[in-house]
């Protein structure tokens, strides 16, 4: 017997966004598929600048060892911004919000693993999808609309007897669909948690980004309410900072869970977080200038969308990375998995709407991201999209 047979591995699920990744340098390929930040906006001067001053002034200190819940200064800072009232032994600081989910999870299947039902958004992120099964949940897929989860259907399955662990959400501008969750939604699903004693786990990540209308407002407070937050769509995934803003008992053993994964969160990422978070003027004028800047990608794409597809159904969303397609009924037969090296081999990347969902039954939609690459660019991609979507033989003659 080999180590091959020692293991379990089937928890494990590669990401298809990542393994696209693999062809984001082929030659001549504009990538709509990846959710970066756009290069343009990530602060290179100020964070030199703030690494610069934290190493001559604090040196020793930000090289060290530091405390498993994080840095004391950036969990004030994150408390004292926490939408509803927080203290800083709510929060645990994490290396992204990735991290900070997969901990609860732990942390929640430990408890008590013969309840381990989780109810997901579907479509739904998929890097929750992946922590999920690689946790041993079994999975609830709730459908997703404009207005965020559909929480009336999951209000009739709890009727009817599902007994989640916890309720996984992306809040705000949902990851594929964009999708802004609704207040009376919130207000109903808090309700719902609270009734059926599960954990909602809102995670957060495209809060600051909305490009209509004011900032959006944050579920209810409740213990049961679990936010995740991070900067890696605002500030810099590479700096791997993220946070959970929990019920101080829950925050404890995330802490716990956390000890003999990584010991802690870089020390100086943390710091430069804080410097940056605390900057106030500055944080203010780059967030104003991110939303500006997505804005404008998220108009080109759209009016590429108009002009090359006008047939696809578009839900623009008003924030965040993401445009959510729909084939309509000439191409609902499309499986856009199977196409998608068609795509590629023609020079354009995207996801498959398929990627998102646990019971693969969107094989007609996929996602596109505004988020990262050239702009000018935007139209020529979805010319190419389009002759893949729509390939001359499946046209109709015309005189």
């Amino acid at each position: 017997m080999g180590l091959a047979d020692l293991l379990e591995l089937d928890c494990f699920t590669s990401s298809v966004i990542r393994d696209l990744l693999v062809h984001a340098r082929q030659p001549n390929l504009i990538s709509l598929a990846g959710g970066l930040p756009s290069e343009t906006t990530l602060p290179v001067e100020r964070v030199s600048v703030g690494l610069q001053s934290l190493l001559r002034e604090r040196g020793t200190e930000v090289l060290q060892y530091g405390l498993t819940t994080g840095e004391p200064e950036l969990q004030e800072k994150l408390a004292a911004t926490s939408p509803h009232p927080s203290s800083s032994d709510r929060i645990v600081v994490t290396a992204g919000s990735q991290q900070a989910l997969d901990l609860v999870l732990r942390v929640l299947v430990s408890q008590d693993p013969s309840k381990n039902v989780a109810v997901i958004e579907d479509p739904g992120y998929l890097g929750a999808i992946q922590a999920l099964v690689a946790n041993r949940f079994t999975l609830a897929p709730i459908p997703v609309d404009h207005h965020g989860l559909d929480v009336e259907k999951l209000d009739a399955q709890l009727h009817d007897g599902l007994r989640p662990r916890l309720c996984y959400i992306n809040p705000s501008f949902q990851n594929p669909t964009g999708a802004l969750l609704a207040t009376d939604r919130a207000q109903h699903l808090v309700r719902l948690a609270e009734q059926y004693n599960f954990v909602i786990l809102a995670d957060d990540p495209y809060i600051e980004l909305y490009l209509e209308g004011d900032r959006p407002r944050p579920l209810p407070p409740s213990e049961l309410v679990v936010r995740l937050g991070s900067v890696s769509k605002t500030l810099s995934p590479g700096l791997r900072v993220g946070w959970l803003d929990a019920e101080p008992h829950l925050a404890a053993a995330v802490a716990l869970a956390k000890q003999p994964a990584d010991l802690q969160t870089s020390t100086l990422s943390q710091l430069l977080v804080a410097d940056l978070l605390n900057d106030g003027n500055w944080w203010r004028t780059h967030t104003e200038a991110l939303r500006s800047d997505y804005r404008l990608r998220r108009s080109k794409l759209s009016e590429a969308l108009r002009t090359h597809l006008p047939e696809v159904q578009v839900n623009p969303g008003s924030g965040g990375f993401f445009l959510w397609l729909t084939l309509d009924q000439a191409g609902a037969a499309l499986d856009t998995m199977e196409v998608l090296e068609d795509a590629i081999t023609a020079g354009v990347a995207y996801v498959p709407g398929d990627a998102f969902t646990v019971q693969k039954r969107r094989p007609n939609t996929l996602r596109l991201s505004y988020s990262s690459g050239d702009p000018d660019q935007f139209g020529e991609a979805v010319h190419r999209l389009a002759e893949v979507l729509n390939p001359p033989d499946s046209k109709p003659n015309r005189p």
